[in-house]
């Protein structure tokens, strides 16, 4: 590092707690920035943080003339914890924010200066091209932090020479993106493949809808921008080879585009995923918010990329007036069975993904929108709680007030960290209850939420419920049985849904500082930093069913759904256990490594996977051998590798789990090498 330059850093940062990241996605943003400053002020050194360990341990050995923070809603308060550290030690350093986590409204813009201590100045829209200049900008004016106030800033919320905030004529965004060089295959984003942080790449920027609960919904970002497609090609490429050769064990590729899959050209990037995951055994998974208007080429870009990619159908809300609403509209029900059929004939996933508290939205229009989305044939369901981001038009006072919404705060997954006698936290506002939806129904929409992740997103149960289906019992009815008998068992079954529901409640605080208060005591802080209570529910509870009370689990959703069945059917009993023998040892679970990746016997009756391969019909009876046979049951060399490298990337306690369980794919856990011995 060279004392003769000026030095800045960036910093998007993450909350981390024994290794693990908050938010594991690479710091592209800052990325980005970088590569533009290393290009255009070659005069300045910079570095990228994306660690607040590292950022502090940098700032012990030397101060920076720059420090640029990125906020978003999972990390707001950590950046303003280190604007105010890095204030407190050298007021001469220039303190800039930015980020789409920002009120809409001007007089609430002007008060955000004041949000925490020490912040010069805030960025209003993308930084990739202003952070250069601000930086030009400070160095011209010697580093002077009144000659800056006098000159000014652009886009950006600072105070003048008298002290009053004043707010610059936000730079509008140009759609020629080409000229910002990769971050890439420059080499700024080399230091992040550690294993640990996943690969975060965007082949355009913009989205035409308006959906009001979403940042990218306002008009700042209505126009679309698309890097060239060879360079996203290359960009992916690159980040391949550096996979292959720095962190083989790292599946997961996340894609920033709010539609993809929605134009012609994201086909023919995806056929690359698809090569690039032949040659380099990368992408594994691919987590991508696809188009919302485009079924037929989105069905496309999944088969090309060699099922590594899932359809998102983001429909929020299946109620016309909700939708009305939030200034959005979705394609026809008959439209995603079409793509739901078509991706299940070729082996591929379907998801959709729904918000719960959507200003008009009833317990009975949410459930309703479930059943519906489940009898049309989508594979998972992504059930979201409405939180308001700030930037977004949902979390204007205007619309607070329009909607009559009741908030709470919970702290963000994983969301705290401590430096020092410093303890920070960063929370969440959910809507908990609006003018058509009280607390109960929200809490009763949770437990449902619940029963969709361990029971149908996963595939465990698909084979009974297309066995039920071939008998003239829909999909949603299946589930209503299963949640008729979650919600009424006792033992661990009934101790597994109390838990949850109590965590439910216990996570939500009146205010922000509430929250804070709670988890900043000692005690409540050292069950936090043990990852007893703060974590994502949703994603605990799946790691706690799936690894750990699975069996409790799959003989209960076995038996409701066996009470569906038509009585008369012959042999159904003997069958029915047979089958739940075969789903009970075909999905591997345990509390150690070793337990989870061996492999598993059953005596059979029936030829279970002949069934299965027959697209589990009607007439099992055809299916039972003369005399019980024994098959072993073991985990594909893939599932043993995405597995195992998941288990040894992220733990075995429960935090470790919950964060594995949210990268596996589906079909890596299940049992599906099999051999009649």
């Amino acid at each position: 590092m060279s004392e003769s330059k000026p030095l800045i850093y960036f910093a998007d940062l993450r909350h981390t707690r024994d290794g693990v990241l908050s938010n594991a996605c690479m710091p592209l943003g800052v990325g980005y920035m970088k590569a533009v400053m290393d290009r255009d002020l070659p005069a300045v050194e910079s570095r990228i943080f994306a660690r607040p360990e590292a950022l502090l341990e940098a700032m012990d050995e030397r101060l920076p003339q720059v420090l640029l923070v990125s906020n978003y809603v999972w990390n707001e308060s950590l950046a303003w914890h280190f604007v105010s550290e890095m204030k407190r030690r050298s007021p001469a350093t220039l303190t800039v924010m930015g980020g789409p986590n920002l009120p809409m409204e001007p007089e609430r813009q002007r008060a955000y200066l004041d949000h925490g201590d020490g912040l010069d100045a805030y960025v209003m829209g993308e930084g990739d091209l202003l952070a250069t200049e601000i930086v030009s900008r400070w160095l011209e004016v010697e580093m002077d932090h009144q000659a800056l106030r006098a000159r000014g800033l652009p886009s950006c919320i600072h105070r003048d020479v008298d002290g009053e905030v004043v707010i610059a004529e936000p730079w509008q965004r140009s759609r020629n993106i080409e000229h910002i060089p990769s971050p890439w295959t420059t080499g700024v984003m080399d230091e992040f493949f550690d294993g640990k942080m996943i690969p975060l790449l965007e082949t355009n920027r913009g989205c035409p809808f308006t959906c009001t609960f979403c940042v990218q919904g306002t008009a700042y970002y209505n126009r679309i921008a698309h890097f060239d497609e060879e360079r996203v090609k290359a960009d992916l490429t690159y980040v391949a080879r550096k996979v292959h050769t720095e962190c083989p064990q790292m599946g997961a590729l996340t894609i920033a585009d709010p539609n993809y899959g929605m134009y012609e050209r994201d086909v023919t990037i995806a056929e690359h995923l698809g090569k690039l995951k032949k040659q380099y055994k990368w992408p594994s998974i691919i987590d991508a918010s696809s188009g919302k208007n485009a079924p037929e080429k989105i069905i496309r870009a999944v088969e090309q990329a060699s099922g590594a990619l899932t359809i998102l159908h983001a429909v929020q809300s299946m109620d016309e007036d909700v939708l009305r609403n939030v200034k959005r509209s979705n394609i026809r029900i008959d439209a995603y069975e079409d793509v739901s059929v078509h991706l299940r004939s070729r082996g591929l996933r379907s998801v959709s993904q729904t918000i719960l508290g959507l200003p008009g939205e009833t317990l009975s229009s949410h459930l309703t929108a479930l059943d519906q989305l489940m009898d049309s044939g989508i594979d998972s369901l992504q059930n979201f709680q409405l939180l308001l981001i700030q930037g977004s038009e949902m979390e204007t006072a205007a619309t607070r007030e329009e909607y009559g919404f009741e908030t709470m705060f919970r702290l963000s997954p994983r969301g705290f960290g401590e430096f020092g006698d410093a303890r920070v936290f960063d929370t969440e506002e959910v809507v908990v209850g609006t003018a058509t939806l009280g607390f109960d129904d929200y809490l009763q929409a949770r437990r449902h939420h619940l029963a969709c992740i361990v029971f149908w997103n996963q595939d465990w149960f698909a084979e009974a419920i297309q066995l039920a289906g071939n008998l003239g019992v829909s999909p949603s009815r299946c589930m209503a049985a299963i949640n008729e008998r979650l919600f009424t068992m006792g033992g661990t079954v009934g101790q597994f849904l109390e838990d949850f529901t109590q965590e439910t409640r216990d996570e939500l605080f009146e205010s922000r500082r509430a929250c804070e208060e709670f988890y900043r005591q000692g005690d409540n802080f050292e069950r936090l930093a043990r990852s007893e209570i703060g974590d994502n529910l949703m994603n605990k509870y799946r790691a706690i069913a799936s690894f750990h009370l699975w069996p409790e689990l799959n003989a209960m959703a076995l038996e409701a759904i066996l009470g569906l069945l038509p009585t008369a059917s012959p042999g159904l009993t003997g069958f029915w256990s047979d089958f739940s023998r075969f789903s009970h040892f075909r999905h591997a679970h345990g509390h150690s490594r070793e337990e989870i990746l061996m492999s598993a016997q059953c005596d059979l009756s029936h030829d279970i996977p002949a069934w299965i391969e027959a697209d589990c019909p009607a007439d099992f009876a055809r299916f039972r051998f003369s005399q019980p046979q024994r098959f072993d049951l073991s985990l594909s060399a893939e599932g043993t590798r995405e597995l195992g490298n998941a288990l040894d990337t992220w733990g075995l306690d429960i935090h470790g789990l919950t964060r594995a369980a949210r990268h596996l794919r589906v079909t890596c856990q299940q049992r599906s090498e099999l051999q009649r011995i």
